[in-house]
């Protein structure tokens, strides 16, 4: 499987003073958001709803053009539809005439992969993400983890540059997330490429992200940018049970309780639910 160099110290993706307002819209979407993302880190974004998070992943996609400020992706300014980003939503998004085999390897039959390579490297992927069995299923015949892992491996199979991920497991029952966020770390540190991660929950963030950037609610705007300085690779068990785990996660909980309006005097009760509810 090929793999990308890892170089935090080189540029992956930076927004510059970002701005985005849709028509008609009464205030913009985010504004003036900066930040990089070095080669090779996995950096989650999360933000109360509406805050403006998936709207930064269509961005770097290239879906959408910036009002004002410039996105760039390898040090080249994002003009059009970033054809080295993988785009990975909530929803499957699986072809329903397409089996197993078919959905996996859609991206290499695009971009015209000769057939023998195209099923090595569809065996291999299937393998990967633990689908072997199951290549001739359509998707209505596999469980929302199955269809999960199966649009997991349809974006890694054609090795993009960077991978865009919008809260890929939220629909998902908690241990079969669980069982998800492990395989995604593994195939990510085996792989070595760039990954953006939307999402809502701070446990996820801070389980699989070397950075996590803080939005603050709508205009979307950067608050902070917070390190999680778990060294690589990572086993989820371990990890939530350190007292740096703990540290983090109120580090990261104190942004939100202003921006929640959580302050007062249930702010305990309610933290201790919200921390249940992720779980």
């Amino acid at each position: 499987m090929l793999t990308h160099p890892r170089d935090p110290h080189a540029e992956a993706l930076r927004f510059e003073n970002v701005t985005l307002a849709f028509p008609g819209g009464r205030r913009p979407a985010i504004e003036d958001v900066s930040f990089t993302v070095g080669r090779g880190k996995f950096v989650a974004v999360i933000g109360p709803s509406g805050c403006g998070k998936s709207t930064i992943l269509n961005l770097a996609a290239g879906l959408l053009s910036p009002t004002a400020g410039e996105v760039f992706f390898n040090g080249e300014p994002v003009t059009g539809v970033n054809s080295e980003a993988a785009y990975v939503t909530q929803q499957a998004h699986l072809l329903p005439w397409l089996s197993v085999r078919g959905n996996i390897g859609l991206a290499l039959k695009f971009r015209k992969v000769p057939k023998e390579e195209r099923a090595e490297r569809i065996a291999h992927w299937t393998e990967v993400v633990g689908l072997t069995g199951f290549e001739d299923h359509f998707p209505r015949e596999l469980s929302g983890g199955m269809q999960k892992r199966c649009a997991i491996a349809r974006a890694l199979i054609y090795n993009p540059s960077i991978v865009l991920m919008d809260e890929p497991f939220g629909p998902l029952d908690a241990i079969t997330r669980l069982r998800l966020q492990q395989d995604l770390l593994d195939l990510w540190e085996e792989q070595n490429g760039t990954l953006v991660f939307v999402t809502h929950d701070l446990n996820e963030a801070i389980y699989l992200a070397d950075e996590v950037i803080v939005m603050s609610d709508g205009p979307g705007t950067i608050r902070q940018v917070l390190p999680v300085p778990f060294e690589r690779p990572r086993k989820i068990g371990s990890l939530v049970e350190s007292r740096e785990f703990s540290e983090i996660y109120n580090d990261l909980w104190s942004l939100f309780k202003s921006e929640l309006d959580l302050e007062g005097p249930d702010e305990e009760a309610r933290h201790a639910a919200a921390r249940g509810a992720e779980r």
